[in-house]
């Protein structure tokens, strides 16, 4: 791994930088003669001229058609148009590397045998492990695959021979979209199918047909035509589910779900779908639609296929040192000739390039692909070259760039009304992050990310709980570290029961355990796979930048790949975790930085619930690295949206369904407007029982501003809940 991180440009370091490079050619052997000019000038016999190539620092095989060729020299590959990518089952991208280049000193980064051993299909034995046993396909998660684990699926795949009589028709001709209800409707929908198709058996035996699609609906009574009706809309439904499961089954995800029932969206197939999107990265709920549905509608070794197509454009993105995605839309800027041209897909073009060089236009040829490689020994590199696409004349070693964040559409409003019911808060545009670079006076967007901002989230207060806005300032911030496979103090007033995990059943007398994935380091950590700090900053008049405090507001990545540009975050900016990783690593093959390494802690704390004690201990922290110039960011005001153009400050009471009121601390209950005012009403009484007092008085009803000072907590209010997700 010492010559990787240039060999496929992730580092700024401008040439490539080779092990064991040879100082200068060898000298001629005997025989050989010197070039024009090296011999002695005058008469005598001519020299010979050495018209052989000088000898490759580090040859590899360039692919194409599906088959390796000529060797290529990996130090001078991309002046030849050519991108190094790296096949080996040691790949990892730069943020989890251990130096960018053979001169650096390596610095070790502590989650990356952990990265290693999930990207292999392994599950070590620790809380990684356990959790990734659960999860069990993690590109979703931002953890790539290797090829070496892509091939084992391939293989088993192409073992099984059900795959021969699945049906997928059902699913090609539904065009509908089936969600999980509850536990029993995928039963009672069952029902309703078998009893229509009786109704439906007595009407063919009735007409003397031989199937239901040759009923003549024009004979048919009123009460007959609207069963019929029925079984036309329901069998569609009924039958795709159907295929759907036989697929499911086939390829074993019904395995420790249980029973299905056959033609209904129960829970075992619920969870089924869920674990068949997060193997082919597929952001669903467990739901029959969309990409789910073509996913299925695909044979099991076609979406195999894909999978391989989608890590190795990744890698060779990573490789080349590109970002462009296609998702600004038609842009174009203009050249040092004057012309305006566009701002290319290269993510499209590298997977075009990555399909031709190897061959992988079919699931066959694909697999075919994967036995060419032999063995991929552990802790190997295997570097190959392919053609690259061309860079726009903007890139550079070290190019100017910017980030922007867009907060889309916000609402400041309670989101609740007397009632306790959710309020309309339409958002038509959502929030994204785009980054720039700058060129010949030119702010040029490269890519448009889907991301969240804060809202209205439940904190804990004094041991109760709250509503409180999460607000995701407007302003300029900067970046000046990314920290790979970070992690997150929790402070001294997190309830102790946030930090802690059930443990599965059998496995000890203590029902918790300490939950080290919401600390981390972990793929499903607070911060996900790497995360950006906010810090506000001023510049002087000589351009130096003062640093201010810590906001604990991020850019970071997510588990929680549903809620990204759909749910609301703590006031963090979310990120689908590999997005993250792409957006990271860019920044750094672009920017000059210092690897600081790993951050050393001594984080110590006791966690006591239901009568037990549990240790938490963190001795490191994530990986960091230094930009040796800040990214400027700006994060926009959005468009603002109702009533309320600021932030209300101070928490509110939840909905209390016992006593279908806002509850205040002391009894008294308030109707809350949607700006925030709360006024005194009547305790109502719950179900045979009394109020428990008569509700305060006020001095004036609704107050929008502040909150109502003899019922709320006393100043000033410490949060205890403040993960800043």
């Amino acid at each position: 791994m010492i010559a990787l991180g240039c060999l496929v440009g992730l580092v700024a370091c401008g040439d490539v930088e080779v092990v064991n490079a040879p100082a200068e050619a060898p000298p001629r052997s005997q025989g050989q003669v010197a070039a024009p000019g090296e011999g002695e000038s005058g008469g005598g016999e001519p020299e010979v001229v050495d018209a052989r190539p000088p000898p490759m620092h580090q040859p590899i095989p360039l692919w194409e058609n599906g088959r390796p060729g000529e060797m290529v020299d990996a130090a001078t590959a991309r002046e030849q148009g050519y991108v190094v990518v790296d096949l080996g089952e040691e790949w990892t991208p730069y943020l989890f590397t251990t130096r960018g280049n053979a001169a650096e000193a390596e610095t070790p980064n502590a989650y990356r045998a952990t990265y290693l051993a999930l990207a292999r299909g392994e599950f070590p034995n620790d809380h990684h492990g356990e959790r990734a046993r659960g999860d069990k396909y993690l590109e979703l998660y931002g953890i790539m695959p290797t090829l070496g684990l892509l091939r084992q699926r391939m293989r088993h795949t192409s073992s099984l021979e059900c795959v021969a009589s699945l049906d997928v028709e059902p699913l090609r001709t539904f065009e509908g979209f089936i969600a999980y209800e509850n536990r029993d409707s995928g039963r009672n929908f069952v029902r309703t199918v078998r009893i229509l198709e009786n109704q439906v058996g007595e009407i063919v035996r009735n007409q003397r047909v031989e199937a239901p699609e040759a009923i003549d609906a024009a004979r048919l009574s009123d009460r007959d035509a609207r069963r019929y009706a029925e079984w036309q809309r329901t069998m569609p439904r009924f039958r795709a589910i159907r295929a759907a499961q036989q697929r499911l089954e086939c390829e074993g995800y019904y395995e420790g779900k249980g029973e299905y029932v056959s033609g209904g969206l129960d829970w075992p197939t619920h969870e089924a779908l869920a674990e068949f999107e997060r193997r082919h990265r597929i952001y669903g709920w467990g739901f029959l639609g969309r990409e789910t549905l073509d996913m299925l509608r695909r044979s099991p070794l076609e979406g195999d296929q894909e999978a391989v197509v989608r890590v190795l454009t990744e890698r060779a993105m990573h490789a080349a040192g590109v970002i462009e995605d296609g998702s600004i839309g038609e842009r174009q800027f203009r050249g040092e000739d004057g012309a305006q041209h566009e701002v290319p897909n290269l993510e499209g073009q590298i997977r075009s390039n990555v399909i031709e060089a190897f061959g992988l236009q079919s699931a066959e040829s694909t697999l075919a692909f994967l036995e060419q490689l032999g063995e991929l020994a552990p802790e190997a590199e295997h570097l190959v070259a392919i053609r690259a696409p061309q860079l726009p004349e903007y890139y550079d070693g070290n190019m100017d760039l910017s980030v922007e964040i867009d907060r889309g559409d916000v609402w400041y409003e309670f989101p609740y009304d007397d009632a306790g019911q959710e309020r309309a808060q339409p958002a038509e545009r959502r929030p994204r992050l785009t980054i720039f670079t700058t060129y010949r006076g030119q702010r040029i967007p490269l890519s448009r990310i889907g991301t969240t901002i804060g809202g209205w989230r439940s904190e804990q207060i004094e041991g109760r709980t709250w509503w409180k806005y999460k607000n995701s300032p407007p302003g300029p911030v900067i970046w000046h570290q990314i920290v790979a496979a970070p992690v997150w103090l929790p402070p001294e007033s997190t309830p102790h029961r946030e930090l802690l995990s059930r443990v599965p059943r059998g496995r000890g007398a203590e029902a918790y355990r300490v939950n080290y994935h919401e600390v981390g380091p972990s793929y499903a950590s607070a911060y996900g796979l790497v995360a950006a700090y906010h810090i506000r900053y001023r510049e002087d008049a000589d351009g130096t930048l003062r640093f201010g405090p810590d906001e604990g507001i991020r850019t970071h990545g997510s588990v929680d790949y549903m809620s990204i540009m759909r749910r609301h975050s703590h006031g963090c900016h979310r990120l689908h975790n590999h997005m993250a990783v792409r957006l990271m690593s860019f920044v750094l093959a672009h920017r000059p930085h210092v690897r600081v390494g790993q951050q050393a802690l001594g984080f110590r704390r006791e966690l006591e619930h239901e009568g037990h004690t549990y240790q938490m201990a963190l001795d490191r922290g994530g990986y960091v690295f230094q930009l040796a110039q800040p990214i400027h960011v700006e994060v926009l005001e959005g468009r603002v949206r109702g009533e309320r153009e600021t932030p209300i400050e101070f928490p509110l009471p939840r909905w209390d369904s016992t006593y279908g009121a806002y509850m205040l601390p002391d009894g008294g209950a308030v109707a809350i407007s949607r700006t925030g005012g709360m006024r005194a009403v009547p305790v109502p009484v719950p179900d045979g029982g009394v109020p428990m007092i008569v509700a305060p008085a006020f001095d004036g009803g609704v107050r929008p501003a502040m909150p109502v000072a003899p019922v709320l907590p006393t100043a000033p209010v410490t949060p205890t809940a403040t993960v800043p997700r």
